[in-house]
């Protein structure tokens, strides 16, 4: 195969202790590594935890730990070998609020390109900025493209990602921590719908997608990655940290069935 990727996707109890997540994401560089995968794709708020849920206030001490855990994953990725995708939120300048925002760190520990979460949940406006452009890098010269949880409702992100070219979208959700209480009456249908959903855009922008997520219990749904066709190439088990590991041939061919309609129909107005 030449067209080709070997693609780690990560699941860990994501909380409100970034140097215990830093150890996490360390943990599970090392064991892509060391099963020769070339990138590994961690989830939202991976490093930093998620504010409002796991944590109540920014802290400047919280904030130079980010900055040292950034720089820690830019040496573990060279030292291993292996291109990261982690979340995180990071201040720039004068702002009150971070933006949430996933990196992506090269083999060399070189930081390739910064996505910052455009779309942003009701809960997320009183917490986040807002990003405005999407995240796009190259590797091996496959052309991929960064999505953060909330914007799954959003089918017109992946059509424009499929305009962009684009042929493998990484997008890193936080749906978990829910209590069992919650996990019943909200997270069990969420955990069925938004994989559903994912696996729709794929089949319908024929990509390929790798959904990275905190499997902090109780954990909407697990890892995976899914073909263009929609189907799945591997998942995790819910709940249980772990690394899924991939092979993906991107020469492979899928049967398209609106492949003749798709560009008609993504330019109507409505």
């Amino acid at each position: 195969m030449k067209n080709n990727l070997k693609v780690a996707v990560s699941q860990f109890p994501v909380i409100a202790d970034i140097r215990k997540n830093l150890k996490f994401i360390k943990k599970q560089i090392k064991i892509a590594a060391e099963n020769e995968a070339e990138i590994i794709h961690f989830s939202e708020c991976s490093l930093s935890a998620y504010a409002g849920i796991d944590f109540a206030e920014y802290t400047s001490d919280a904030n130079q730990n980010i900055q040292k855990g950034i720089a820690a994953i830019c040496e573990f990725a060279q030292l291993f070998n292996i291109w990261v995708i982690f979340g995180t939120h990071v201040f720039e300048g004068n702002m009150k609020k971070p933006f949430n925002c996933l990196f992506v760190i090269n083999s060399q520990g070189e930081i390739v390109t910064r996505y910052d979460k455009r779309l942003l949940a009701g809960f997320d406006l009183d917490w986040y900025s807002a990003g405005i452009k999407p995240g796009l890098f190259e590797i091996k010269g496959i052309k991929c493209g960064l999505l953060i949880c909330h914007e799954w409702r959003y089918p017109e992100l992946y059509r424009q990602y499929y305009h962009l070219g684009v042929q493998m979208l990484f997008q890193s959700w936080y749906d978990g921590n829910y209590s069992e209480e919650e996990y019943r009456e909200e997270g069990k249908n969420l955990g069925e719908v938004i994989p559903g959903f994912v696996r729709g855009n794929a089949a319908n922008n024929k990509l390929w997608i790798s959904g990275s997520n905190t499997c902090k219990k109780q954990q909407g749904f697990p890892a995976f990655i899914c073909r263009p066709n929609g189907s799945l190439h591997g998942k995790l088990k819910r709940n249980i940290s772990g690394v899924l590991i991939r092979q993906i041939d991107f020469d492979q061919q899928y049967s398209d069935l609106s492949s003749h309609l798709r560009d008609k129909v993504s330019r109507m107005s409505y």
